[in-house]
C-alpha cells in the first residue's frame, strides 16, 4: 500500500507498507536457516558419532516441522544408548557435542541467514 502525505514544508512523501514482505521473508529466511543449522549440525553429528559399522552414523538426520521448528534426529534403535551411556558402557554421546560445541557457529549461520534486505 502506498500513501502519499503533504508534510509541513510542501515536500509529498511516499510511504509504503512493508509489513507483508517482512513476514514473508522472514518465513523464508527461517526456514532456509533452520535447513542450513540442520545440515551444519548433522555433519557435526556425523563427526562426533562413535563408528563400528557405521550404521548409526548413516541414520543421524534433521527435520524442520509444521510448527517451524528444528529436530535433530537419529532413529537407530541404540542410538539412545550411545549418547547418554548405560550402567555397563559410557556415553559417547555425538548429539549434543554437534549443537552445544558449536554454539558460536549456529548463532553465526543464523545471523546470516535473518538479516533481512527489504
Amino acid at each position: 500500500m502506498n500513501i502519499q502525505r503533504m508534510n509541513n514544508s510542501g515536500i509529498r512523501m511516499q510511504v509504503t507498507n512493508n509489513i507483508p514482505s517482512f513476514f514473508d521473508i522472514f518465513r523464508r529466511n527461517k526456514i532456509k536457516t533452520l535447513t542450513e543449522i540442520g545440515k551444519f549440525c548433522t555433519g557435526k553429528m556425523n563427526y562426533y558419532a562413535a563408528v563400528d559399522t557405521g550404521f548409526m552414523k548413516s541414520r543421524n538426520d534433521y527435520r524442520i516441522t509444521m510448527d517451524k521448528n528444528l529436530q535433530l534426529i537419529n532413529n537407530c534403535h541404540y542410538a539412545g544408548y550411545q549418547e547418554f551411556g548405560t550402567y555397563k558402557m559410557n556415553a559417547q554421546p555425538f548429539m549434543r557435542p554437534a549443537v552445544y560445541g558449536h554454539l558460536a557457529e549456529i548463532e553465526m549461520i543464523a545471523g546470516r541467514n535473518m538479516s533481512l534486505d527489504l
